[in-house]
């Protein structure tokens, strides 16, 4: 709090040294310093800023783990890798600034809620300071939106994109689309077909895990679920997808299922190369995660668990979604954008386990065109 006061009292000042932004941004940087999901959440934002100001340069700042996905983007012209956490106490600070200043950057759009990143963009100089403001949070966020140059404020009601994009019609954009999109990396499609081999029919692509466990669906249900898509669709293959830390429940969920009918893709297609593997896809079934949203961004038939989610922010937009949530429980939705608990706190995870793999599996089905009953589980 004493490094947002000092700035707050400092704010004249460093706007007065900073000066005026260019009536046309030459340089501008979007920060985005979440993960897979929120980042691309963030996709339409470099559209419509690419869209508005081609000539721009682009740079984005993110973590490690979004670097593939922004190196294939081709609104994306310099990628900065950076973690949140480096950015702690008066040295980290410090390090933000200076990171900051050597872009020269002329307008910065904030699509986090930190309090550090509005101290350092003005202590940088930079004329021209967009910023999201959380919906959530306390006196430290509310000082904190005083520093930037202009705000736009989240509501639960609507989806982050729309906001965003609110937020970029202060820098002269159009409303915009609200989709995401996702591009591929080179090579991609030959390690997909590497992966999935000469299949032709129905592949039913599950997300193993999720990196919130209040979301996970778990290994006995993705089992019950799967067993009951191939007693409806014999010929069927399952793609398990997921990353390297995943290998052992997806080999333990591949060994209660038929030989042969379980394709395991965890760790073995990276994070840029995965839009080509779920572009092959007849469908996918996962929570709402990272991979889910990559999916909606290629198109791909959905089924999106929703869990503890809230939809009105986050859900997909593809034409031929099916989303599942409870509607009757007092307590969801409990996650939001900026407010994202990873532990249940009745203890009882009902908005997941209160959806049962008979409901996944005829949904799934449902967009395969299967009109067929199955057998509960």
């Amino acid at each position: 709090m004493f490094y947002l006061w000092l700035t707050w009292l400092a704010s004249p000042l460093l706007r007065r040294i900073a000066g005026r932004a260019p009536a046309e941004p030459q340089r501008i940087l979007v920060i985005q310093m979440a993960k897979i999901g929120d980042l691309l959440c963030a996709t339409p934002v470099f559209r419509e800023i690419k869209a508005r100001y081609p000539q721009a340069h682009l740079a984005v700042m993110a973590t490690a783990q979004n670097v593939p996905l922004l190196r294939a983007n081709l609104r994306v012209d310099e990628v900065i890798v950076a973690e949140a956490k480096a950015f702690r106490g008066m040295g980290g600070k410090w390090r933000l600034i200076c990171l900051l200043r050597q872009g020269h950057y002329d307008t910065v759009v904030c699509l986090n809620a930190g309090a550090a990143y509005a101290m350092a963009t003005l202590w940088a100089l930079i004329p021209r300071r967009l910023a999201v403001q959380s919906n959530f949070g306390g006196a430290s966020h509310r000082l904190a939106a005083r520093l930037w140059s202009e705000v736009e404020m989240h509501r639960s009601d609507r989806l982050i994109q729309a906001t965003y994009l609110a937020l970029l019609v202060r820098l002269g954009t159009s409303a915009g689309r609200l989709d995401k999109e996702v591009f591929t990396a080179h090579g991609a499609a030959g390690k997909a077909d590497a992966v999935l081999g000469q299949v032709t029919g129905v592949l039913v692509g599950i997300g193993v895990s999720s990196a919130n466990r209040l979301k996970a669906l778990g290994s006995e249900k993705i089992i019950a679920v799967a067993r009951q898509i191939l007693a409806a669709q014999p010929a069927a293959r399952l793609v398990l997808i997921g990353s390297g830390e995943d290998k052992s429940q997806a080999e333990e969920i591949a060994s209660q299922l038929p030989p042969g009918t379980v394709i395991d893709a965890c760790g073995v297609v990276g994070i840029a190369e995965l839009p080509a593997l779920l572009r092959r896809l007849t469908i996918f079934i996962g929570v709402d995660s990272g991979v889910t949203y990559m999916a909606d961004a290629v198109g791909v038939p959905l089924v999106s668990i929703a869990g503890p989610c809230n939809m009105q922010e986050t859900r997909p937009l593809g034409k031929r979604v099916i989303i599942l949530q409870r509607a009757d429980l007092p307590c969801a939705p409990c996650a939001h954008i900026f407010h994202a608990p990873y532990t249940c706190r009745v203890g009882t995870r009902a908005c997941i386990e209160g959806i049962d793999a008979r409901q996944i599996a005829h949904a799934a089905l449902a967009l395969c065109g299967d009109p067929l009953e199955i057998s509960a589980s």
